[in-house]
C-alpha cells in the first residue's frame, strides 16, 4: 500500500472538518499557558505541532485517529496512542497540567454509547450527535488537572449555537470553567481561511469574570453579563467593532468603501459556503436574497453615472 503524504493526509482531514495547525498558531495557543507544565496533552494531536512548541523536558502525550499520521510525530519525550479519542480514551485516568487541542470541527459522534462515561455524565445534557465540539471540550475538561490550563482552538459556532450545545455551554459558564475567549479572524494563519476561536479553560479561577479578546482589544466581562446574553460567548457581543472616521475626499472614501465591501462580501460568502457544507444546509436562499437586492438597484435610474466605479479586477477578486 502506498504511504500517504502529509499533503494527502491534510486534504483528507480538511474533508472531515479537521484542520492543520500551523506553527504560528501553535505558538499562539502556547502563549496562553502562563507557567511551564510538567505534562502536556493533545487529544487530537495530528502531526504533533501543538506539542512541539513545548520544551524537550516536558512530557508530551497525544492521541490521533490516523495511525499513519501518529507515526510521523518525532517530538521528544512523546507518548502517542492511536484511536478515536471519544470512543477509546487512550489516556484514561490521567490528568495533565496543560492541554492544547485543535479538535475536528462539528464532526458526528455517538453519544448514546457514551452516556454513562464519566467524561460526559457530569454534563446536564450531551452534545448533539451531529456536532461533537462540546464533547471534545468535556473530554478535555475531564483530563485537566485542578491547577492546569487547557487552550483549545474551536469553530466559532460553539460560542453561540443553542439547544443541547447551549445547555452544555451554560454548564461550563456556571461552573466557572471558561477563563478566556479569543477571536481569530479568517486568514490569520496558513490553512485557517475561516474564522476560528480560542477557548481557555481553568478549574482554579479566582474570579467568575471571563476575558474576551479580539486583536489588541480585551474586555473582562462578569458572569452576570454573560448570563444576561443567554450565555453566548461570541466575542463580538462584548467587544463591539469600532468604526474610525476618516476625513478625506468623499469620492475617495466612497470608492474605498465599495472596495472594502466587495472584499468583505466575498470573504463572507466563502465563510458561509464552508459553514453550509459543515452544517449540511443550502446556500441558495441566501444567494437568492442577495440577487433580489441587486435587481432592485440595477433598475434604479440614479445608477446611470458610471464614473469612479470599481471593477472586480481592480481588487483582485
Amino acid at each position: 500500500m502506498k504511504q500517504k503524504s502529509i499533503k494527502d493526509i491534510r486534504r483528507e482531514f480538511k474533508d472531515k472538518g479537521i484542520f492543520y495547525t500551523p506553527p504560528e498558531l501553535a505558538e499562539k495557543l502556547k502563549s496562553y499557558v502562563d507557567f511551564e507544565p510538567e505534562t502536556v496533552y493533545d487529544p487530537t494531536c495530528g502531526a504533533g505541532n501543538l506539542l512541539r512548541v513545548f520544551p524537550e523536558n516536558v512530557k508530551k502525550y497525544g492521541q490521533e485517529l490516523d495511525r499513519e499520521q501518529l507515526s510521523l510525530i518525532d517530538a521528544p519525550n512523546f507518548k502517542g496512542y492511536a484511536g478515536d479519542t471519544l470512543l477509546d480514551d487512550g489516556f484514561n485516568g490521567m490528568k495533565f497540567d496543560c492541554i492544547v487541542a485543535n479538535p475536528p470541527f462539528s464532526v458526528k459522534w455517538n453519544p448514546d454509547v457514551l452516556a454513562e462515561d464519566e467524561r460526559f455524565s457530569c454534563s446536564p445534557v450531551l452534545p448533539p450527535p451531529s456536532k461533537a465540539d462540546w464533547a471534545f471540550m468535556l473530554h478535555i475538561l475531564h483530563h485537566l488537572s485542578e491547577n492546569g490550563v487547557a487552550v483549545v482552538l474551536e469553530f466559532p459556532g460553539i460560542l453561540y449555537r443553542g439547544q443541547g450545545e447551549g445547555k452544555v455551554r451554560k454548564w461550563f459558564v456556571e461552573n466557572n470553567y471558561i477563563d478566556r475567549v479569543v477571536n481569530i479572524p479568517g486568514n490569520t494563519f496558513e490553512d485557517t481561511a475561516i474564522s476560528t476561536c480560542i477557548v481557555v479553560l481553568k478549574k482554579n479561577k479566582t474570579t467568575t469574570d471571563i476575558v474576551f479578546e479580539d486583536g489588541d482589544k480585551t474586555e473582562m466581562v462578569s458572569r452576570e453579563t454573560v448570563e444576561e446574553n443567554d450565555y453566548s460567548l461570541s466575542v463580538g457581543i462584548y467587544i463591539p467593532e469600532e468604526i474610525e472616521k476618516e476625513y478625506i475626499d468623499p469620492l475617495v472614501l466612497e470608492n474605498e468603501a465599495r472596495r472594502s465591501f466587495l472584499i468583505r462580501l466575498k470573504k463572507e460568502l466563502d465563510f458561509d459556503r464552508m459553514v453550509c457544507e459543515m452544517e449540511g444546509i443550502s446556500m441558495r436562499p441566501y444567494i437568492s436574497a442577495i440577487r433580489k437586492i441587486l435587481r432592485e438597484y440595477d433598475r434604479d435610474k440614479t445608477n446611470a453615472c458610471d464614473n469612479n466605479q470599481i471593477s472586480l479586477f481592480d481588487i483582485g477578486l
